[in-house]
């Protein structure tokens, strides 16, 4: 794994998170103006909760063994596909959220998948002791 570009990656989603948290609709928003109503332990959770998905990503490009960079993309983008995106069915059903609330969060994962998607399969780990 490369953890530069782990890092890296992580860095522009939490500058994304932040963005697209500030922007949100005031009936996203938790209380009124939107960064004034995050309590610390949200925040702290958020960046967690982020990590661990970052970390899950790059462990996963790095255990299969796709050749291309391409593929790796594919793959990336599927499992925001076929894993985050089901969870609207779950989000719908047991969690009292607006319509909208839900398509802002999974928009957001969406554009955290992509971030991944871009960065992750096309900086791979270098392999410095091998080299001459």
């Amino acid at each position: 794994m490369n953890f530069k570009a782990i890092l890296l990656v992580y860095s522009l989603q939490l500058l994304a998170g932040a963005v697209w948290y500030s922007a949100a609709p005031a009936d996203i928003a938790q209380h009124g103006p939107a960064l004034e109503g995050v309590s610390v332990s949200s925040i702290v959770g958020f960046c967690i909760a982020l990590f661990v998905y970052t970390f899950f990503s790059a462990w996963l490009l790095a255990k299969t063994n796709l050749r291309s960079s391409f593929e790796r993309l594919v793959l990336t983008i599927s499992s925001w596909l076929f894993i985050v995106l089901p969870n609207i069915l779950f989000m719908s059903m047991f969690v009292d959220m607006s319509q909208m609330g839900v398509g802002y969060i999974l928009s957001f994962g969406f554009i955290c998948c992509l971030i991944a998607g871009f960065i992750l399969p096309f900086w791979r780990a270098s392999r410095s002791i091998f080299k001459g």
